[in-house]
């Protein structure tokens, strides 16, 4: 039995939860205090993982949260084990659709009904610590400029063993070195950090409606805050990302033909454009990340090189 999952049978006993986010410890009961921060969970057949998955959200340090558990319309025993943890915890709010709605209507749900100032995604598969939300809402309310805050990176493979840690870099000077030094820095796990609601909900709207694919879309939603230097960290927590296809996040796993794939990368490079040219930075750095933007297409959504590869031997 995993750590996480000693959580279930300790709620059970209780059937409360222990608030320590606030520094006080007491029993909070659904209702009693408004949340600080919505996660929302989408899933679809996820039940070797959601169990643990929910057991870390709800032990999380930071009690203050409202979880948004969407499921599209799972055929196995995803339905049991979200009512059942429903049921033990009243901050999880659980949703099952009728019909499967498809993969990003079910990702992005969570985030349009979100009344919380503070959002985060979590993967059905995906794990953190367990201070990882209370680190994340103390890093952005140090920094109130940033829109993001991000911990560090782990992946871990089918097997268990987790691979090495992404450390955040957030460089402390401003200007163009920075903000390359972010650009080329930044990991796609950074996504499943916390975020300022009122900054990611136009994002994601704009994101979607001007690049409206899967693949890279991480990255893109990303790109703005890059630019603006708003992403901040707390490097001694961690997110656990588990390697595996999902089918319910920005990322597929699937292998995409190379004439889609350099649909998505000019496509890709136009929004990075559009998102500089908004800004009000002089010639010279505005003209230094447009070419930066040539390289930077090539190390989030595909290298021309393995383009070329693969056109040449057919595979």
């Amino acid at each position: 039995m995993t750590s996480c999952q000693k959580g279930v049978f300790l709620r059970i006993c209780l059937d409360a939860v222990i608030s320590r986010g606030s520094g006080a410890i007491g029993f909070r009961r659904a209702g009693e205090r408004v949340a600080e921060v919505t996660i929302g969970v989408p899933v679809y057949n996820g039940q070797d993982q959601l169990e643990e998955c929910l057991d870390c959200l709800v032990r999380q340090t930071f009690s203050d949260i409202e979880i948004l558990l969407f499921d599209n319309a799972s055929t196995d025993q995803t339905q049991a084990i979200a009512e059942r943890f429903a049921t033990l915890d009243g901050r999880i709010k659980y949703t099952r659709r009728p019909k499967n709605v498809g993969a990003v209507r079910n990702f992005i749900t969570p985030l349009e009904q979100a009344k919380t100032p503070y959002f985060m995604w979590r993967a059905h598969d995906d794990i953190s610590s367990l201070d990882y939300v209370e680190k994340l809402v103390a890093a952005l309310k140090r920094a109130p400029s940033a829109g993001l805050a991000t911990g560090t990176i782990q992946f871990e493979r089918p097997n268990g063993r987790p691979t090495r840690d992404y450390v955040p870099s957030i460089p402390t000077g401003r200007g163009l070195s920075a903000i390359l030094k972010l650009m080329f820095g930044s990991h796609a796990g950074w996504y499943y950090g916390i975020w300022k609601t009122e900054t990611l909900r136009p994002l994601i709207g704009r994101v979607w409606t001007e690049f409206p694919f899967a693949w890279a879309s991480d990255h893109l939603t990303l790109y703005p805050l890059l630019l603006d230097q708003q992403v901040t960290a707390a490097p001694d927590t961690k997110f656990i990302q588990r390697v595996t296809p999902k089918a319910h996040g920005p990322r597929t796993g699937q292998r995409q033909p190379v004439p889609e794939l350099l649909m998505l990368r000019r496509e890709f490079l136009k929004c990075c454009d559009d998102m500089l040219n908004e800004r009000q930075f002089d010639p010279f750095t505005k003209l230094t990340i447009k070419a930066a933007n040539r390289f930077y297409v090539g190390k989030r959504v595909y290298p021309m090189k393995k383009i070329i590869k693969r056109t040449l031997f057919r595979y």
